[in-house]
């Protein structure tokens, strides 16, 4: 089998028609998908191009946006099991220049947990480099929240990481990007905020293939607000650029491919997998427990988050506005993940979810646990 070969489990041949069927339609350009069980790849494909004239490859990488939140997450964990820091002590203990203006209360367990009411940059921030973490931090250290932490769910679409940065400066930990790599290589995947020039070259080109992929957000203030500060982070002629690309921008900065985002999920999934020991048995149960639940005010719809992972049934994942995303549903004890270059809506990931739990729901699987 050459290298572009699919892994093909006997029954999944219709979820490798609705893949192949996508990219002769047109409606995907480029991308990668991957299921897994128990450590063994069930699926993997990839196809289309990574930009022009560059077809898509094992090891193409792109940018997915919100997918990567919960591996940012691990990040402020990994310092919490480390006793840097505590998910309910005010950070103001460590970071006392940021409880100013009503933040005084905010907890860790708050900017997990996306309750901390700093959804949005400010306006100031408009004219800031988006590649400049300290002044983006400082942006938030500024800022008066919308709300009292800990009342108000609302993603904090862009401003995640940065809050997440800046605790784990205050206290000395590495930042999300040194973490995430380190954890990848643990796990011996992909993950990265921000990429050096050698590895520029595996990065997938974006291109938006639906302009409606950001409507439903756009057209609310807090959505407006949210994705269009700081300026060109929805641009791909932006985020297309190597400035961009190696900068750590842990809210939307994720660089993977659908076979590392998958790993992770299927790892994230055991009790006795390296995410577990990673973070210890306390931190691993939070990481997987909802803590806030309710109407979220970005999404403008109900929705539960655990300290970084989107909850649901049991089920738990992370996707980015696009069409990426990754997840692991245990009812049928299987990770899934998409990773595309072309930013579009989820109507793609909706059909191969639906094709590869209507196999998982047929197939007796050959292949056994490593």
């Amino acid at each position: 089998m050459n290298s572009n070969a699919p892994i093909l489990e006997p029954g999944f041949e219709g979820v490798l028609d609705v893949f192949t069927q996508l990219l002769n339609d047109g409606d995907e350009v480029g991308a990668s998908l991957s299921v897994w069980r128990d450590g063994v790849p069930l699926l993997e494909v990839h196809g289309g191009y990574a930009g022009l004239g560059r077809p898509w490859q094992p090891d193409t990488l792109a940018m997915t946006y919100s997918t990567g939140k919960p591996i940012a997450a691990l990040a402020a964990l990994k310092a919490v099991r480390d006793g840097l820091l505590d998910l309910d002590t005010p950070v103001e203990h460590w970071w006392p220049t940021f409880a100013t203006r009503g933040k005084e209360s905010t907890t860790l367990r708050h900017i997990l947990s996306h309750t901390a009411g700093l959804p949005t940059f400010s306006e100031h921030a408009l004219q800031v480099d988006p590649t400049d973490k300290s002044a983006l931090i400082q942006d938030l250290i500024n800022q008066e929240p919308r709300w009292q932490p800990g009342a108000v769910i609302a993603e904090h679409a862009a401003t995640y990481g940065h809050l997440i940065d800046g605790a784990l400066a205050a206290v000395g930990a590495d930042d999300v990007a040194t973490a995430t790599e380190a954890l990848a290589a643990e796990l011996g995947i992909d993950l990265h905020f921000g990429l050096n020039p050698g590895d520029q070259g595996r990065i997938a080109d974006l291109t938006i293939i639906d302009d409606g992929f950001t409507a439903e957000y756009l057209e609310r203030d807090l959505g407006s607000a949210a994705l269009s500060n700081p300026v060109g982070v929805l641009d791909p002629a932006f985020t297309n650029t190597a400035k961009w690309r190696a900068c750590s921008f842990p809210a939307i900065g994720l660089y993977t491919n659908a076979t590392s985002l998958a790993r992770f999920y299927d790892d994230l999934g055991r009790t006795d997998g390296a995410v577990a020991r990673y973070l210890g048995p306390e931190m691993y149960r939070e990481f997987l427990t909802a803590q806030a639940t309710g109407h979220d005010h970005f999404l403008d719809s109900p929705a539960s988050w655990s300290l970084g992972l989107r909850v649901d049934d049991g089920e738990f994942g992370m996707g980015g506005i696009g069409g990426s995303g990754g997840w692991f549903v245990p009812s049928l004890n299987y990770s899934m993940a998409y990773v595309t270059r072309g930013l579009g809506t989820f109507e793609r990931v909706d059909l191969l979810s639906g094709a590869v739990e209507d196999a998982l729901g047929t197939t007796k699987l050959t292949s056994t646990p490593s």
